[in-house]
């Protein structure tokens, strides 16, 4: 399931556990593929400054915490893959 702020409590915090790191401008978490894609910091914007540009990182698993409401509040990234 990919999570975004229509679908999880923000602000909702996403970990590189192994890396002990929060992850910045996060725009949304896949945890089916695990796939993070974040906002570069400082934000870049693209050629004609009509879009915000991106980037992915990868990790083995992803693990959605609820916390015990109905929607994820934290993530947890285990295993970053190389790009």
């Amino acid at each position: 399931m990919k999570y975004g702020p229509g679908n999880c409590d923000v602000p909702a915090h996403v970990y590189d556990v192994d890396q002990v790191e929060m992850l910045k401008k996060v725009v949304s978490v896949d945890v089916e593929t695990g796939v993070v894609e974040c906002h570069h910091d400082p934000i870049q914007l693209n050629h004609d400054g009509s879009e915000v540009l991106s980037f992915e990182t990868r990790f083995r698993t992803i693990y959605p915490i609820t916390g015990g409401g109905q929607r994820p509040t934290l993530f947890h990234c285990y295993g970053r893959l190389p790009q």
